[in-house]
């Protein structure tokens, strides 16, 4: 047997074939064409080329996802906003009302009054939204809702949210005053169609 110092790279220990760190060590350095390993430029160039197609493709995916959830979030916190109403309504033993304003500078309130303006910040309200609060949302079609001390509406109601995209969301307010979304224009994975 020959003593360790007299190794061969090119067939080590017992003649077998060098292992890949053994093949990009020549004599203890580096080599040049002994198996470095790189990226060039072109590759790099290639490979950002295409992530920046495949950006470009899940853009206006992203975009009307994003669309949809912010339609979503505003349905729900008008939801929520009817059941507040609600609540404080049996709470409080007295009339409840939604004020509802649909247009451009659109907004929704719950208040004590309904001739409480849902513009601005105002002593009479509970709670409000604003289009401002809600970009890309906007509220098509509202009337004021009265909810009773009874927690039940004086009639039923809806509301129509539409995204930038077209799609459109719409809250109804039944009798007894319970309120639910359905999808009235556009798909939705969350909410049945109206």
């Amino acid at each position: 047997m020959k003593p360790p110092s007299s190794l061969s790279l090119a067939t080590p220990r017992g003649g077998r074939p060098p292992t890949a760190r053994q093949s990009r060590f020549h004599g203890g350095k580096l080599g040049w064409g002994t198996g470095a390993f790189g990226v060039t430029l072109i590759e790099l160039v290639i490979a950002l080329a295409v992530l920046a197609v495949l950006g470009a493709l899940a853009l206006p995916s992203l975009s009307a996802r994003l669309d949809q959830q912010r339609l979503n979030a505003a349905a729900e916190i008008l939801v929520a906003d009817i059941n507040e109403a609600r609540f404080e309504a049996a709470r409080q033993g007295r009339t409840m009302h939604i004020i509802m304003e649909p247009g451009n500078g659109w907004c929704w309130a719950v208040a004590k009054s309904g001739s409480c303006p849902c513009g601005q910040a105002q002593a009479c309200e509970l709670r409000s939204a604003r289009g401002k609060d809600h970009a890309g949302i906007q509220l098509v079609q509202g009337q004021t809702l009265h909810l009773q001390s009874t927690g039940y509406a004086e009639a039923p109601g809806s509301a129509l949210l539409e995204s930038r995209n077209g799609q459109q969301l719409r809250v109804d307010m039944q009798g007894l005053g319970r309120a639910r979304i359905c999808a009235a224009r556009g798909p939705s994975t969350r909410y049945a169609p109206c």
